[in-house]
């Protein structure tokens, strides 16, 4: 499930996903992305199962299943430590 405590802010050419319940910014808690990681994170909000993103991202990117899942599990593997995401 993902921690309602973070939000995806695009800046430039860049995603970040920043937390919402500090007062004061802390800047080490900030987890820059990519394209692919806000379309994740996007899906997680919209409280997709892994499973329905891995579907989703096969159909959005011309990649090989196995390396889409590879990366889906690195990036929630992330996610989990910086306590983004949890089971």
């Amino acid at each position: 499930m993902l921690n309602n405590n973070f939000m995806l802010k695009k800046v430039a050419d860049e995603y970040m996903i920043i937390p919402t319940s500090d007062k004061n910014v802390n800047f080490s808690r900030i987890f820059n992305t990519n394209e692919t990681g806000a379309f994740i994170f996007n899906n997680l909000k919209d409280n997709k199962s892994i499973e329905e993103i891995l579907e989703l991202l096969i159909k959005e990117y011309n990649a090989p299943k196995e390396v889409l899942e590879k990366d889906l599990y690195e990036f929630i593997d992330e996610l989990k430590k910086r306590g983004i995401y949890n089971d």
